[in-house]
This record gives C-alpha cells, sequence and structure tokens, in this order.
C-alpha cells in the first residue's frame, strides 16, 4: 500500500509511447501530401518541401526508438516543430508556389 505510482513524466513507457505517436503521424502526414499531390492535382514542389521537416522529424523519432534513447528535448522539439508546420502549412503552401 505504500507504493507510488511514478509521474507520468518520469514514467519511460510514456516517452516511448510518444515517439510512437510522433513517428506514426510523421508517416501519416508524409503519406496524405503524396496523396494530395498523385491524386488531387495539389502543387508539387511546396508540397514535398514542407514533406521534409516531418520525413526529418519521423526518421530520428524511429531511429531513436530503434537505439531505446529517448529524450524529452526531442519530444517537446518535435511538438514545437510539427505545430508550427501545422499552423502555417497553408500560407507556406501559397508563398512557396509563388516565390519558386
Amino acid at each position: 500500500m505504500s507504493e507510488k505510482k511514478p509521474a507520468p513524466f518520469t514514467n519511460p513507457r510514456n516517452k516511448i509511447t510518444i515517439y510512437k505517436i510522433i513517428a506514426i503521424y510523421s508517416a501519416f502526414y508524409v503519406l496524405m501530401k503524396f496523396y494530395a499531390i498523385f491524386v488531387q492535382g495539389s502543387w508539387l514542389l511546396p508540397n514535398l518541401i514542407l514533406c521534409a521537416p516531418m520525413v526529418i522529424i519521423g526518421l530520428v523519432a524511429w531511429q531513436q526508438l530503434k537505439k531505446q534513447q529517448t529524450s524529452w528535448w526531442y519530444i517537446l522539439v518535435a511538438v514545437i516543430a510539427v505545430s508550427v508546420l501545422r499552423y502555417y502549412e497553408a500560407d507556406w503552401v501559397i508563398w512557396l508556389n509563388q516565390n519558386l
């Protein structure tokens, strides 16, 4: 009865779960961009450029999962990067299409 559960942010299983979510979300995002490009006829170059950060985030998460090296700093940076990318995505696609 004197056992205390660890705090949610100190449990290593939670970091692994968040890493898996980041990797799966990155793969899903890239697949949806390819679908938009090849099926719906979206602009090729702007969408591929916006896929690049998600590919890097997903590959780094996958690599760190394989090595069992997880870090809260990476999770924080990845979540902020994904949030910024998703928030400004429509504006950046238009800007990239006009300027490339």
